[in-house]
């Protein structure tokens, strides 16, 4: 159900900023490169589960018993199998999930401000930009990145940079690039 919803939140926004008329050119065409991979994974994911939870046989019950001790005992494993059965584990190729950090002020969490449907560009305090469709936010630490992230909550662009030039000309290159 979650790859659904994923999904879903992949292609609504890309929808929506087409309708809008604010996609940049080839936007939509990213949703089957973004989505089929994780299509696949999760249905290699779950033929995997299902033959395990029905071995036939001596040595793939051994199999099973073995993957099922690694997931109990070893955190990692234990991580990586909850992040699969999820789907929050699944990234797209060259992107990831960016996990519900703190913000400073209202609304307090990324995910909250990732409710309006927009791009939530989080930047160190006292950094200001200004964009249609971007909402703008601080870190709630002293953290000095540079995050845009897209309204399905994963990474578009991110940046250390400490000149502020160069960070400005490669956010105003990602804004162009995805939000248009």
């Amino acid at each position: 159900m979650n790859t659904g919803l994923q999904d879903a939140a992949n292609l609504s926004w890309k929808l929506a900023a087409a309708v809008r008329g604010t996609a940049p050119a080839g936007l939509l065409d990213t949703y089957h490169a973004e989505r089929w991979p994780v299509g696949r994974t999760v249905l290699r994911t779950s033929g995997g589960m299902i033959r395990m939870a029905l071995p036939q046989g001596p040595l793939p019950r051994a199999v099973t018993r073995l993957i099922g001790a690694a997931v109990r005992n070893v955190p990692a494993v234990r991580r990586k199998a909850a992040g699969l059965i999820s789907g929050v584990g699944i990234s797209y190729r060259g992107a990831r999930r960016v996990p519900d950090v703190a913000l400073a002020g209202t609304p307090g969490r990324l995910y909250e401000a990732l409710r309006a449907r927009e791009f939530v560009l989080i930047a160190p305090e006292g950094e200001t930009y200004a964009h249609p469709g971007v909402r703008m936010a601080h870190w709630a630490s002293d953290r000095r990145t540079l995050a845009l992230v897209r309204p399905d909550g994963y990474l578009a662009f991110s940046t250390d940079a400490p000149d502020a030039a160069r960070r400005t000309r490669a956010l105003e290159a990602a804004l162009t690039h995805w939000v248009g």
